[in-house]
């Protein structure tokens, strides 16, 4: 129809003209991968499936699947892809948008490929597809019970709105600079958080000799639940199932003015069971200071006695001791493991002033992760704000 519609709050100042509205089936070319699921391989062609398309770029590392070059032309018949060409997912998860940056790759079912014609373009699209207006529109036309989906012949159908071609590529340069640093950003902490991994590793999983076990510095305690405390104006936090991820990082996310079963400094927080895959089993999270937590239920409290508990922290939360934990999770559709297997786990323990120095070390560590992650937090929050403000 090509509707005059509003102009966004942000717009570069040497642009006033007005923006238009139209279906995507007019301003693209579109193919829609649906058909015979392809064999998969262990070496070929690296199969983009719907779980590959994140918010905005192709994961190439959650989900490896390839297809052999052989099969390449009669899987893609419907339309070769090309790098700048945009993804969006129909189902599970549905409203993922990616752009292709390597030509080398075929495309599985449930993904759409929109490629921009004379007024749109392609990178443009890409983030006219991630506003906040089209997402929300998205999940209106969308339908399903658990998984949401969306049919092509209704996407094709969406407006979009688009603006000069000067202007999306003004836009598109400016987010997709944002985009990098985030990139930059995300890979910056990947490396710290491998090189965490390294450094523990050389501390803790050379040792083939345990000398203790975790009986001889910690005893257990449990709670009962204090969900009934939750409390959005509390100042206190509970810990129980769902406060410590797979990192071993606190999840502040239950607040309560509680102060029964208050814990100290020093205190480690283990997950005793999980209703998930068992990750966060055998993890610990370190409680860095007084009356700020309260102890709950699903969990177990380590009261540290001679020894340094951050060390010990680490410790646990060390491959080799971690994984010989969860081995001795027992359950099926609740995973759980009891505090006699806790104590009895062996380990090995250096001395004070090794114990000091390792402690540190981490800490040190994870104080940079954190920082960075701030950092990438600032980064993805100011994308936010320029996006709902340069589109309409």
């Amino acid at each position: 129809c090509d509707c005059i519609v509003n102009v966004p709050k942000l717009r570069f100042k040497e642009f006033t003209d007005e923006w238009k509205s139209d279906k995507i089936s007019n301003l693209t070319t579109y193919v829609d991968y649906r058909g015979k699921t392809p064999t998969k391989t262990e070496k070929g062609i690296f199969l983009v499936t719907a779980k590959n398309v994140k918010k905005g770029y192709i994961d190439y590392n959650c989900s490896k699947e390839y297809v052999e070059a052989s099969q390449y032309n009669d899987i893609m018949y419907r339309g070769l892809p090309q790098v700048g060409d945009v993804l969006i997912t129909t189902e599970a998860p549905c409203g993922n948008v990616a752009q292709i940056d390597n030509v080398n790759v075929a495309l599985a079912q449930r993904i759409i490929k929109y490629r921009g014609k004379d007024l749109i373009n392609n990178t443009f699209l890409k983030y006219e597809l991630l506003s906040d207006y089209f997402q929300t529109e998205l999940k209106r036309v969308s339908s399903g019970g658990t998984v949401s989906g969306v049919k092509g012949s209704v996407l094709h159908q969406m407006n979009i709105n688009y603006c000069s071609k000067n202007e999306q590529k003004k836009i598109s340069k400016f987010l997709s600079l944002l985009d990098k640093k985030i990139e930059l950003q995300a890979k910056k902490i990947e490396v710290l958080k491998l090189f965490k991994l390294y450094i523990s590793n050389l501390y803790f999983n050379g040792h083939k000799d345990c000398n203790y076990k975790i009986s001889d510095f910690c005893y257990i305690t449990t709670s009962t639940s204090k969900i009934k405390y939750i409390d959005p104006s509390g100042k206190r936090y509970i810990m129980d199932m769902g406060t410590i991820n797979s990192d071993g990082n606190i999840i502040c996310s239950k607040p309560t003015n509680c102060n029964k079963d208050l814990l100290n400094k020093g205190d480690l927080i283990m997950p005793k069971d999980d209703i998930g895959g068992g990750l966060i089993i055998g993890k610990t999270a370190y409680i860095d200071q007084n009356n700020k937590y309260i102890l709950g239920d699903h969990v177990f409290c380590l009261k540290n006695k001679n020894i340094n508990s951050l060390y010990l922290h680490y410790l646990i939360n060390s491959s080799y001791i971690n994984k010989s934990l969860r081995r001795k999770v027992t359950g099926s559709a609740q995973l759980g493991i009891n505090s006699k297997n806790v104590l009895n786990q062996e380990i090995f323990v250096h001395t004070k002033k090794g114990q000091d120095l390792i402690a540190n070390t981490l800490f040190q560590l994870d104080s940079k992760i954190l920082l960075n992650k701030m950092k990438l937090e600032k980064l993805s929050s100011l994308k936010k704000g320029f996006t709902q403000s340069m589109f309409i």
